[in-house]
């Protein structure tokens, strides 16, 4: 039992030193607050965090992928986007004690790190320069959401189609076949279009070989001009 949570521990540890807003903390801060770490695992569609619940810790993902989006009164959700890279996804909302923005649901089986906010922002008031990575970090994430804005409002659906099986392909390791059944429902909802009308388009990328798509999986067959496909024009 004891080696099996020190595995786990040296594997939490792994991904705090690649997380960006973690690099500044010492060595001593990391494995204090990996020994105060809780794990939970959860089922595919289990809830796992509800949108305006404010929550004070940090959660990691460490394995499976999370669904995110909006749950309506009708039990329905609005997918809007899926995170399979192990990283910490609710960040923003524990910083500025805010309500979250999203529900985030399993959509495999998930396993999470659960990480003291307490013992993370005492660690910040500690050490400058691990608040100054996580104001560098705030800032790129900043950027890069702006970045994603303009391309948002200036790309074709065509284009931004492309651009996200590209993201998705870079999430799971860059596999040619995406280990994630999408349904064409699902898919769509991603783009806020109908099904009928991402089909539509979905048919380029399959007659012209760049993806196949059969039973919702998604295999990349031309990375290549997937990216071209992405890029928005000069």
């Amino acid at each position: 039992m004891s080696d099996q949570k020190n595995t786990a521990q040296q594997h939490l540890l792994q991904i705090l030193r690649n997380e960006d807003i973690f690099q500044g903390f010492s060595n001593q801060t990391l494995e204090q607050l990996v020994q105060q770490v809780k794990y939970s695992r959860f089922h595919a569609q289990q809830h796992i965090l509800k949108q305006q619940q404010i929550v004070q810790d940090i959660y990691i993902l460490l394995s499976g992928t999370l669904q995110i989006g909006w749950l309506q009164n009708n039990g329905e959700l609005i997918v809007n986007d899926y995170i399979r890279r192990q990283s910490v996804f609710n960040f923003v909302a524990v910083l500025q004690q805010k309500p979250l923005n999203y529900d985030y649901f399993a959509a495999t089986h998930v396993e999470v790190a659960i990480i003291s906010g307490t013992t993370f922002l005492a660690g910040l008031q500690r050490d400058p320069q691990a608040l100054w990575n996580v104001v560098q970090s705030l800032s790129r994430r900043m950027y890069l959401m702006f970045e994603h804005n303009r391309y948002l409002r200036t790309a074709t659906l065509e284009q931004r189609i492309a651009r996200h099986l590209i993201r998705l392909y870079e999430q799971y390791g860059c596999r040619q076949e995406i280990p994630l059944k999408l349904s064409q429902h699902e898919f769509a909802e991603l783009f806020n279009i109908s099904r009928q009308t991402l089909n539509k388009h979905l048919q380029q990328f399959v007659q012209t070989q760049v993806i196949a798509w059969n039973y919702g999986q998604i295999v990349i067959l031309d990375l290549d001009r997937l990216r071209r496909m992405s890029e928005l024009d000069a």
